[in-house]
């Protein structure tokens, strides 16, 4: 999967993958090039105006690896992409938790994610139905409440401004509907969205 990412990212003026160093790989171990820079949760002290660049730069790439290229690296830590101030570039590192998404489910989740975006909280409702996040059978308080958490979701695709993730309340709003969702739910969400919510 690394020389598939590198491949796909090799032009790329922000990314890069390291080369692999096939002699000093084997099944269980897998050798790179040395990556110089830090891991990005080391990050803080950066400006501003570059950590808004790089957290633009990752939010574009996870939408590519999903609508584009149909496959994503899901495991959130940040020590997976090492910033090289010297090169102004992110390393890209680990493909371990890299997982495939069919055509079918990421063009149904665009139109999701495109609704949230509208704010179209109707479109959103039919939407997740058409994908099976909802049987159509739900209260409507079970239906209120995942509407609503997509709508929060959507909130930094809405936003014609730069959206500051550091100033709003989406992980607690969030926390705040999962009792419902946790009582309320009649069926599970599509499997695909285990991995990928885990990492956007």
């Amino acid at each position: 999967m690394t020389l598939c990412v590198r491949e796909l990212l090799k032009d790329h003026p922000f990314f890069y993958v390291p080369d692999v160093i096939d002699e000093l790989s084997s099944e269980r171990v897998f050798t790179t090039t040395l990556v110089s820079g830090f891991p990005l949760d080391r990050a803080t002290d950066l400006p501003q105006e570059l950590r808004n660049e790089i957290c633009e730069q990752i939010l574009i790439l996870c939408l590519r690896e999903l609508f584009e290229f149909r496959f994503m690296q899901t495991d959130p830590n940040w020590s997976n992409f090492f910033y090289d101030p010297q090169i102004h570039k992110v390393a890209l590192l680990d493909f371990g938790a890299t997982r495939e998404f069919d055509k079918k489910f990421t063009d149904a989740y665009i139109e999701v994610i495109k609704a949230a975006a509208d704010q179209d909280r109707e479109g959103v409702l039919l939407r997740s139905r058409d994908m099976k996040f909802l049987t159509g059978f739900e209260s409507k308080a079970m239906e209120n409440a995942h509407v609503e958490a997509v709508m929060i979701l959507g909130e930094a695709f809405s936003s014609e401004k730069a959206f500051d993730f550091g100033e709003q309340s989406t992980t607690e709003r969030i926390h705040q509907l999962i009792p419902v969702m946790l009582r309320e739910r009649l069926t599970p969400p599509p499997e695909e969205t285990y991995s990928l919510h885990r990492k956007m």
